[in-house]
């Protein structure tokens, strides 16, 4: 490493939240990250952390610090890498929970367009834990929040799309009653949503009068496309099946009115590498002006 052992243990500290966390990533005891710390702050002669119950936060200088050292920082370990192994890891991956079509496109689109290689993955919130961070390449495309200490939200996408697919007479049929549609034809969906927040709220307000709806979870598009076709099935998804399957004899029918909470949130990394630097900007125009079709 080309940085000093102070800016090491600082950046160290602000990526892991807390002195122990920083000196076990380090390979180190908890008591020399606390003394270059304190050296730094008194070279510096400004004090960089508040230190909380349950571990420590930047201060304004240390965040104005932080910040101008950041890309730098990241670009170092880079250049360390390449010359201790060789190479650098020139690819991104992007975890999604169900749906996210024109999201995924987008960040496909601009990783492309920066030479970055998109490895596209799924994840249900209870493995979250398990999800492989390689060098902070790491994106992640959630419906509900999702805590860990590895990723920081970066953007929450407000009244992201959810809606109903249906065949044209379900569609003339029921229009206009939402919740008699809903309480009326088996549900189709994907299984992340099915044990999504989002659902658990839909079930709630459908089920209120003591309905019970029937469900069952479709993985795979082909499956759930040849149910819609068939009988009183409905698809309730973020994407649209005609895009994937060359068929417009669906139709959508928006869930805005029933559902209030349709978010979705973006994470990174928060040791976030150069590579993603090159090509996220795009996530702050991602669902600005977006219709669903």
């Amino acid at each position: 490493m080309f940085f000093s052992r102070k800016l090491e243990a600082f950046m160290a500290v602000v990526e892991n939240g807390s002195l122990s966390k920083a000196a076990r990533v380090m390979n180190r005891t908890t008591p020399p990250i606390a003394k270059s710390i304190k050296d730094f702050e008194t070279s510096l002669g400004k004090r960089l952390f508040k230190r909380e119950k349950f571990g420590m936060t930047l201060t304004k200088d240390g965040l104005d610090l932080y910040n101008d050292l950041r890309d730098l920082y990241l670009q170092e370990k880079e250049i360390t890498k390449k010359h201790f192994t060789g190479y650098i890891i020139n690819e991104a991956n992007i975890y999604y929970d169900w749906g996210k079509e024109r999201l995924l496109i987008n960040l496909y689109q601009a990783a492309n367009k920066n030479n970055v290689q998109i490895n596209i993955l799924r994840f249900n919130y209870e493995e979250v834990d398990e999800i492989i961070d390689y060098d902070g390449n790491t994106i992640i495309l959630s419906s509900q929040p999702v805590i860990s200490e590895r990723f920081s939200l970066q953007r929450k996408i407000e009244k992201a799309p959810l809606g109903i697919y249906c065949r044209t007479e379900l569609y003339e049929k029921y229009h206009n009653n939402m919740m008699e549609l809903l309480r009326s034809c088996t549900w189709l969906c994907d299984p992340a949503f099915y044990k999504s927040d989002l659902m658990a709220e839909l079930l709630n307000k459908v089920e209120l009068e003591g309905n019970k709806v029937s469900i069952r979870q479709m993985g795979n598009i082909g499956n759930c496309h040849s149910f819609l076709q068939l009988g009183d099935f409905i698809g309730i998804i973020d994407s649209s099946f005609e895009h994937e399957l060359g068929d417009n004899s669906l139709n959508y029918i928006p869930l805005n009115s029933i559902i209030d909470n349709c978010y979705c949130y973006i994470y990174k990394s928060k040791a976030h590498s150069s590579v993603l630097n090159r090509f996220t900007d795009v996530i702050d125009t991602m669902g600005i002006g977006e219709v669903c079709l």
